[in-house]
């Protein structure tokens, strides 16, 4: 697979836009090679297309860090060097104020005697960056026992959260602080399970460790499980449609643990069904970030070729993510349904994506498991579902050269990542 990875490396990058090209060269822990003379050969305009793709990559503080990790930021043009200072300073309060609220949301859930798992974000930030103003977060994500998930939601009302109006989905509930512009994901399972994945919830409570995120006590993943939801997150359940954050993740929990248990990561992840998928972010997060992967836990953990088209789909899908309409980023059954998967197979997915459990059909709405009164809920699901992805049909349906193009990469993508 190493010989392939050279073979595909020119095919990958040529579909980069030079400014992406730049910015995943210098993301690496001390810049990249020659990052000093590579840095000062860039023309101040490409230095602002640089920069302001790091912002829309969410990695600025982090491109920040690494130039001066290679003695190269005085080569930068100091109005970029100033813009990327005070996105680290907007990042370190925009952080301060969501391990705030976090306090308030773990210690109150703590009184009702509910377990909480702080994920993604709120995790990396404190204990795998050591530094809230280099990892930014978009919202706060915690992983309850689905049993407490109503109970919780009553928690949160009391401190002032709401449910956001958009149509729930399977696997999380969206609430909205009212006054202060902070969204908070309450997750019972990591996104939602397919034919060939299944998300290793009962491993991750069993295996999950006390942990203190500013000054409130929490659980947090185990470094394995940490590091497989991280490639799941942005393989399996996202398809690449992430930003250049998640490989930057990738890279930095393994800087942080280098004492990974190997062995369970490729059990697991083969277990589960996640073995392609957290094969290729863990290929892409080494080829492009620098991230310590030996080849003999790429080989092992993804169980077969890695195909050299669709790893230059998944990186060009990653460096598409800020063009790529919020509708079918956060869409994949929709543009599942562009592929020629057949109609059976079409009608089986969107079967499961209606009929979810009756317990998670419960927490998605509130309201009791047992109640004679929630299998109608089913039809109200389907009607959201519908509200959902109207917007994103509709886009389909009128789609533009380049949307045809997203829509036809990620079709590619989802078969392969599932195992096709």
């Amino acid at each position: 697979m190493h010989n392939a990875s050279i073979q595909v490396e020119g095919l990958r990058v040529e579909r980069l836009s030079s400014s992406a090209r730049a910015l995943l060269g210098f993301l690496q822990a001390d810049g990249g090679p020659g990052a000093e003379a590579r840095a000062r050969a860039l023309s101040p305009p490409a230095w602002e297309a640089v920069f302001a793709l790091a912002l829309k990559h969410n990695v600025a503080p982090l491109l920040q860090r690494a130039l001066r990790a290679g003695n190269a930021l005085a080569g930068l043009p100091e109005p970029v060097q100033a813009r990327l200072e005070e996105a680290r300073r907007a990042t370190a309060l925009d952080n301060l104020r969501n391990y705030g609220q976090f306090r308030q949301i773990a210690r109150a859930l703590h009184e009702k005697k509910i377990p909480l798992i702080a994920l993604k974000g709120l995790h990396l930030a404190e204990l795998v960056y050591r530094d809230i103003s280099r990892r930014p977060m978009s919202d706060l994500d915690i992983l309850l026992p689905q049993a407490q998930v109503e109970e919780a939601i009553a928690v949160l009302a009391a401190l002032d959260y709401e449910r956001e109006p958009s149509p729930p989905n399977g696997y999380e509930i969206k609430l909205n602080h009212r006054r202060l512009n902070i969204l908070v994901e309450v997750h019972w399972t990591l996104g939602t399970q397919g034919e060939h994945y299944t998300p290793p919830i009962e491993d991750i409570w069993r295996s999950a460790q006390a942990a203190k995120l500013g000054d409130a006590d929490a659980l947090v993943m185990s470094p394995e499980f940490l590091l497989l939801h991280v490639c799941a997150h942005l393989a399996n359940h996202h398809l690449f449609a992430l930003d250049f954050r998640a490989l930057c993740d990738i890279a930095e929990i393994l800087r942080g643990h280098p004492a990974l248990d190997w062995k369970l990561v490729i059990e697991q992840g083969r277990r589960h069904g996640w073995g392609r998928g957290v094969a290729v972010a863990l290929l892409l997060a080494r080829d492009h970030v620098g991230a310590d992967v030996a080849e003999v836990v790429l080989t092992a953990i993804g169980d077969d070729t890695l195909v050299p088209e669709r790893l230059a789909d998944a990186l060009e899908q990653l460096a598409s993510f800020p063009e790529i309409s919020y509708d079918l980023r956060f869409a994949p059954n929709l543009t599942a349904l562009q592929s020629p998967i057949g109609w059976p197979a079409k009608i089986a997915m969107l079967w499961k994506r209606i009929f979810v459990p009756r317990a998670e059909l419960a927490a998605i709405y509130g309201v009791s498991e047992h109640a004679a009164s929630t299998n109608l809920y089913y039809a109200v699901r389907l009607r959201d579902l519908v509200r959902r992805y109207a917007a994103g049909a509709r886009e389909l349906s009128l789609s533009g050269p380049q949307l045809a193009a997203n829509t036809a990469r990620n079709a590619r993508l989802a078969r392969w990542i599932n195992g096709a």
